[in-house]
């Protein structure tokens, strides 16, 4: 019987209809620059709504909306380059993007960190009463009630925003965890029970070999990956 050795294809091999298409996100990376510039532009914009948000449901509200709509670019960029990087770990431009998606988001917990400060130095049934006043707050109701449950835990605000602005560092013993797992680390072949050799590495053990039916292919791939990890 012929053995066959299976080829771990680089990204660049790959044919381009089984690759993602991110045009739905971002037609280029210069698009995505201009999108990462936005958010740092609109972050600076909520100290207008620093010390405000014990005025009334409308200041509260107008706040959330503005967070919300925030998040909502921060995930689409950050998917974007989470993606990108995904693709292709080795590639610089990749990791140094994931590098400044994950600094604006870590910029954003910092500027932000005052709302949920705020929310949570309200006299006892102010948010009730706010929710009750303004219709438009009803599909914060959820996040503003369990917000108001960690009120015995509350930090200072001044701690929170230098806990908020520690999310790098925070997550820096993963991060570095992930880019070997990507980029550094070189896992060694298994072979079937037809002797065919068969390439690993942390995407074909956590979505192939993890699950394969053969209980020989799976221990294999273990030994392989925690052998290297």
């Amino acid at each position: 019987m012929n053995k066959t050795v299976e080829k771990r294809l680089f990204r660049s091999e790959v044919p381009e209809e089984l690759t993602w298409d991110l045009n739905d996100l971002f037609v280029s990376d210069q698009s995505w620059e201009s999108a990462l510039e936005e958010i740092s532009t609109h972050v600076k914009k909520f100290s207008d709504y620093k010390g405000t948000l014990h005025s009334g449901p409308d200041a509260l509200l107008a706040c959330l909306e503005a967070q919300e709509k925030l998040f909502e670019k921060i995930v689409k960029v950050r998917t974007y380059a989470s993606l990108k990087q995904s693709a292709d770990g080795t590639d610089p431009l990749n990791q140094a993007n994931s590098a400044k998606a994950a600094s604006v988001g870590t910029e954003a917990q910092a500027a932000l960190s005052f709302i949920s400060s705020e929310i949570l130095e309200l006299e006892e049934g102010t948010v009730e009463k706010f929710l009750d006043e303004e219709p438009k707050l009803e599909p914060f109701r959820k996040n503003l009630l369990e917000l108001l449950e960690t009120k015995k835990h509350k930090l200072s605000p001044e701690t929170e925003e230098v806990l908020a602005s520690l999310g790098e560092v925070h997550a820096a013993p993963y991060k570095i965890y992930e880019m070997a797992k990507l980029a550094d680390m070189s896992f060694s072949p298994i072979e079937d029970e037809q002797g065919n050799e068969l390439p690993v590495s942390f995407a074909l053990f956590e979505s192939r070999y993890e699950f394969s039916p053969d209980t020989d292919v799976r221990r294999k791939a273990y030994d392989s990956f925690v052998d290297t990890l």
